[in-house]
């Protein structure tokens, strides 16, 4: 493991196991109070894995932010089913 510090925060290599698992330092897990029951979120994001326990992510996201994002998602998903039901109409139509 490569241990280094900065004035940002500490810099940490870690191995990913044959089944995608990676340890968190001891000392991080300290700093951040992460425990057994520690819920954290992954975040995909231009190439790399943002690593945040869930409350900070809560209270990142107002309230309104939140909702809208689910809002938005749960419609995009809903306007794909739809674009398949108007194309399986047309296409029916079309061979009439």
């Amino acid at each position: 493991m490569n241990i280094q510090n900065n004035e940002n925060g500490k810099i940490r290599t870690v191995s990913v196991n044959e089944r995608g698992q990676i340890v968190i330092p001891e000392d991080i897990r300290e700093d951040l109070g992460i425990k057994g029951q520690t819920t954290l979120v992954m975040i995909e994001r231009e190439g790399e894995i943002v690593i945040c326990k869930e409350s900070y992510v809560l209270r990142s996201l107002s309230e309104e932010k939140f909702w809208k994002a689910v809002s938005r998602k749960g419609m995009m998903s809903a306007w794909e089913e739809e674009d398949k039901i108007w194309d399986k109409y047309a296409k029916e139509d079309l061979n009439g």
